[in-house]
């Protein structure tokens, strides 16, 4: 069974000879995208209200839907680490 502490800076979660470093600081730009999105969803709505504006809103939503797709792959790839136990043994101790 895994076992799951939370640290000041990281989640640590550890299963058999493997360790899965959670980074905290990350939330920042998760926080940062989500507004992003926001901002372009609210501006491809109001570019719609004009017909001379309507491909400008629709980029606008795209680029949106982007960040959408965009988020959990980089929330994955920048705040987890993962460290083979036995490799790392002697810079890391329990």
């Amino acid at each position: 069974m895994p076992s799951i502490k939370d640290g000041e800076e990281y989640i640590d979660v550890k299963a058999g000879r493997f360790r899965l470093y959670l980074n905290k600081r990350y939330q920042v730009f998760s926080t940062i995208n989500d507004m992003l999105i926001g901002i372009l969803f609210v501006l491809g709505s109001i570019l719609n209200f004009w017909s001379s504006l309507e491909m400008e809103g629709m980029i606008a939503y795209l680029l949106g839907s982007i960040f959408l797709v965009v988020r959990p792959v980089l929330r994955l790839i920048n705040s987890a680490t993962l460290r083979d136990e036995i490799k790392s043994k002697d810079t890391y101790t329990t």
